[in-house]
């Protein structure tokens, strides 16, 4: 029964991954139809126009907030039997934990350092190289100031032998998170395989932590739901304090016949 509870933890990211790998597309279809307007083909009286206003469930932060609060949600769900998450543990950790390498530690980072190749390549992202910076810069702070203050507020203990009481959530699973969440609103809409990519790495992330029993399983769930869903919310925040016709300041990387070189440009 309890392998049965461990599968279904471990493909339930898979078809959630679904959900962030249409949402690019979906999100243009919805902002453009937040205001529906219909016209009779020949109609010249005003009152044939009817005016459809979209519900709050097709709204980019409703969609855009499934996932991460369905891992969050997950996460508490286990934590509601106090005796699962061990159970779970037992199924999952490896035996020789301690000796195996699964790059956790490196490859957290590897979803944020494919956004900065894809741009330095000369790739078109969401936003510009400067607005890409910011945008992971508070996203990062932002989540890892919530991971922080929740580890200090539980104390909740790391599975034995390891004696430290700041086990949830996973930073580790947070920062793996922010960077495939990063990964997929600038460069999604190119291919839905470059968000698959970044989901995947950030989901061994998240695996290797309870492998390797640093972790439990809700605290690696929790750290993906923060890492999410604090990257949305600073695009939600950015997207709407600086729209992009507004946005005139352009950092611009370049190879040429002398070297490397970087233009910053202000449009007036």
């Amino acid at each position: 029964m309890y392998r049965i509870r461990c599968l279904i933890i471990l493909v339930m990211l898979l078809p959630l991954l679904q959900v962030s790998a249409e949402e690019n597309t979906s999100e243009k279809l919805a902002e453009s139809t937040d205001t529906l307007v219909l016209k009779q083909p020949f109609a010249t009286d005003s009152s044939l126009i009817f005016v459809h206003k979209a519900s709050w469930m097709e709204s980019k932060y409703f969609r855009q907030s499934i996932f991460p609060v369905t891992l969050a949600t997950s996460s508490l769900a286990i934590l509601a039997f106090p005796d699962l998450k061990y159970e779970i543990q037992k199924q999952l950790n490896w035996d020789k934990y301690d000796q195996v390498k699964l790059y956790d530690d490196e490859l957290r980072y590897a979803p944020m350092g494919a956004v900065a190749l894809l741009s330095l390549a000369g790739l078109k992202g969401e936003h510009k190289l400067l607005e890409q910076v910011v945008l992971g810069g508070m996203a990062y702070i932002l989540a890892d100031f919530i991971v922080y203050r929740t580890k200090v507020a539980t104390q909740v203990a790391r599975p034995a032998p390891f004696t430290e009481r700041n086990s949830f959530p996973s930073q580790h699973a947070s920062i793996a998170f922010v960077g495939a969440t990063f990964l997929h609103r600038e460069f999604g809409y190119i291919s839905p395989w470059i968000s698959v990519a970044g989901y995947t790495t950030a989901t061994w992330v998240a695996y290797s932590r309870v492998a390797r029993n640093r972790h439990f399983v809700p605290d690696v769930l929790m750290g993906a739901a923060v890492g999410t869903l604090a990257t949305n919310a600073t695009y939600w925040i950015y997207d709407a304090l600086m729209p992009k016709r507004k946005n005139k300041l352009s950092l611009n990387p370049s190879l040429g016949p002398e070297g490397a070189e970087i233009q910053l440009s202000y449009n007036f």
